[in-house]
């Protein structure tokens, strides 16, 4: 079995010796889950190799995906560390919403011409048989999908969400009385329904505040007023012995109504960390706290985790959450300290990715041009404003280096040359020590794509840092030119 991450960072957590290494530090100990099964009627995806086990975290890019090879006699097999009571997973592609336990030992039948039907025993067999007849039966849709205009009126969305709940707590009670599930499926299930309405309260308010913004004479008491009354019942709600992907739903458009309302008052220098403050003594601020430091790890960036270490001991008890977390910063911290290997993997690829090789022969050939050097790389569009932000930083950070220790490049990655000459006029980057690349002269665009899915480089601006021997030390979104880290690293790195 081999254990990654999606988006490619997670290969990182090959650097991890043993899942006891991971808690020798005080955290909280593992025990393992085991999930086996076979694969029936292979031969009509005969080229399905391998399975993926998704565990439920923050968001897509901080998946905890653990693979597994489908063997020659169709069987397959994965071993888990858990450390939470219950933790929602997902057979990617073939078996949503199922639910294991520390100590679990579930054996799972796919068969892929039934795809729908997956067949679960063993422990907790029960409950994820349930939860498969809810998911998979038609009685469960987590998605708020509207005939009328919500955007006319508060009136018209309150008519129409109410009776899209209506809906699905009657599908629930459908299901209820054909299935006679046992009482936990019971419980789980009307609360998935809960987190999906409140999130869709969420998701709505947040919107017409986008509507209204700007205009004059807006009471947002009122219009808030609604959500904020809800906000213990989703105290309450977190609580929940297991938290689902619905719970993390409910968090993402929760805290993007909390954005917005602080914006629409007139603070627009607040934080996400002024959220967090807003909220503490509540669950909710445990999620938020949670979420922040996971996207700033999942861009390789320790600092904030740093800067708050003792608030989170104290601030986030929930176990998904510190599970998930502690997993995140070991593989970070791990990445960042011995990036050699993955590294290598980046630049060649390995026996998953073997047309690697190939594909990003363009950057190889970029890094070896200034091997004996440390190397910055710039990644950025013509359209992109967040990348245009940078461009004057960028040219402050190339002038505090001599081109005999250090080479940035600029590399545009998107839009036409008659658009990249514009921005280069436009920020005087040609009377610059910047190497300034158009995408027709480093990469043909397939090339280029494939490049940018396997560095998992889902937006941009996007940076690379590599040091004097070649080696990646440091990719993502946080290392950008107006972070004072960079700078930091990119001295270490010159005097290494």
């Amino acid at each position: 079995m081999q254990l990654s991450m999606k988006h490619l960072f997670f290969v990182v957590c090959l650097f991890l010796c043993s899942f006891g290494r991971l808690w020798a530090d005080g955290l909280e100990p593992v025990k393992t889950a085991v999930v086996q099964g076979r694969i029936l009627n292979r031969g009509i995806y005969p080229n399905e190799k391998e399975l993926e086990l998704v565990l439920v975290s923050f968001n897509a890019k901080q998946e905890t995906v653990y693979k597994a090879s489908i063997r020659e006699d169709d069987t397959f097999s994965f071993n888990v560390p858990l450390c939470e009571a219950v933790c929602e997973f997902s057979l990617r592609n073939y078996a949503p919403r199922l639910y294991l336990a520390p100590g679990d030992s579930l054996y799972l039948q796919i068969d892929f011409n039934d795809l729908l039907h997956p067949v679960v025993k063993g422990t907790s067999a029960a409950l994820n048989q349930g939860m498969l007849a809810f998911a998979e039966g038609g009685f469960y849709q987590s998605d708020y999908v509207y005939m009328d205009d919500v955007n006319s009126s508060v009136e018209v969305f309150e008519k129409a969400v109410q009776k899209e709940y209506a809906l699905r707590k009657q599908k629930r009670e459908e299901f209820l009385e054909r299935y006679r599930p046992t009482s936990d499926v019971a419980e789980l299930t009307e609360r998935l329904l809960l987190a999906d309405y409140y999130a869709e309260r969420f998701r709505y308010t947040q919107q017409r505040i986008r509507r209204l913004y700007g205009q004059k004479q807006v009471d947002w008491q009122k219009e808030t007023a609604a959500c904020e009354a809800l906000m213990p019942e989703v105290d309450a709600l977190l609580a929940d012995k297991i938290i689902t992907s619905a719970h993390f739903r409910l968090i993402r458009d929760l805290t993007f109504y909390l954005r917005y309302r602080r914006a629409a008052t007139g603070d627009l220098d607040f934080t996400d960390k002024d959220l967090v403050d807003e909220q503490r003594g509540s669950r909710v601020a445990q999620f938020l706290l949670a979420d922040l430091l996971g996207t700033s790890l999942a861009v390789n960036d320790t600092v904030a985790w740093d800067s708050v270490c003792r608030e989170y001991d104290t601030l986030v008890q929930i176990p998904v959450l510190r599970h998930s977390l502690d997993l995140l910063y070991r593989r970070t911290t791990d990445y960042l300290r011995h990036p050699e290997v993955f590294s290598r993997y980046l630049l060649h690829g390995d026996a998953d990715t073997p047309e690697a090789e190939q594909y990003m022969a363009p950057l190889r050939s970029l890094i070896d041009k200034h091997r004996g050097k440390v190397l910055y790389i710039d990644f950025w569009g013509v359209f992109c404003p967040p990348c245009l932000a940078e461009m004057e930083p960028l040219k402050k950070l190339c002038a505090r280096y001599s081109t005999d220790d250090v080479a940035m490049v600029s590399l545009c990655v998107s839009g036409k040359r008659t658009d990249y000459e514009r921005i280069l006029q436009r920020f005087s980057l040609k009377e610059t020590a910047l190497e300034c690349l158009h995408w027709e002269d480093f990469a043909g665009r397939d090339v280029l794509q494939k490049m940018s899915r396997h560095l998992g480089q889902d937006g941009i601006p996007f940076f690379l840092l590599v040091n004097k021997g070649g080696v990646i030390v440091n990719y993502g979104s946080a290392i950008r030119p107006s972070w004072e880290q960079t700078a930091v690293q990119i001295d270490r790195l010159k005097a290494e």
